[in-house]
């Protein structure tokens, strides 16, 4: 969705093959909601750096398509000395990935911040840039001002066959086909398939 948006502010054709009878149906309806700042993921990788600028780039992307953002921030909770450590860790990551305002917070000040954590936490990796969003309107507000701006939908079309052709690729369903100069593959679960 938020693919062949961005595609739709150039002079394209673009269409988006829904395997589904509609979007957000799959992967996409059942995830965390999570925006996620970026001290997950590896030093220095390109879901490390995407992470960050998704982040930074979530709260105007939901303002322009209508979708209600929580900058809640979030918490990961240390319960020993070991926890202590992997949080230690996870803010030099996050650090290094260029998550803005990580911080170790020590167990008075979380309880401060978050009463309703377990008395047994020791502290916690706070990042405030951590938000939620719900995937299904977001999905369905991208795909939508997708299609205001000449995206076309193919719902039902699930892929079952891709060949190269002089001009690009054949995309084919089981009954109809798409021919494309260009594929971006944005099959979530079915990627490796399709």
């Amino acid at each position: 969705g938020m693919t062949a948006r961005a595609l739709a502010r150039f002079a394209l054709k673009v269409c988006l093959l829904e395997k589904e009878n509609d979007v957000a149906t799959g992967a996409t309806k059942a995830n965390s909601a999570i925006v996620h700042a970026g001290f997950d993921a590896k030093e220095g990788s390109l879901k490390a750096a995407l992470n960050v600028k998704g982040s930074q780039m979530m709260p105007q992307v939901c303002r322009e398509l209508g979708v209600k953002y929580q900058n809640n921030g979030s918490l990961v909770l240390g319960f020993d000395e070991d926890d202590r450590h992997t949080l230690n860790d996870l803010l030099a990551r996050g650090r290094a990935n260029g998550v803005a305002g990580l911080r170790l917070l020590e167990a008075d000040e979380l309880h401060q911040k978050e009463p309703l954590v377990s008395e047994r936490a020791i502290c916690a990796l706070y990042a405030p840039t951590g938000a939620i969003v719900c995937p299904y309107e977001l999905t369905v507000a991208a795909i939508g001002n997708a299609m205001d701006n000449g995206v076309t939908l193919k719902r039902n079309f699930a892929v079952c066959d891709i060949r190269e052709t002089a001009d690009g690729y054949r995309i084919a369903s089981e009954t109809d086909v798409v021919e494309a100069r260009f594929v971006v593959n944005c099959a979530g679960v079915y990627a490796d398939r399709v």
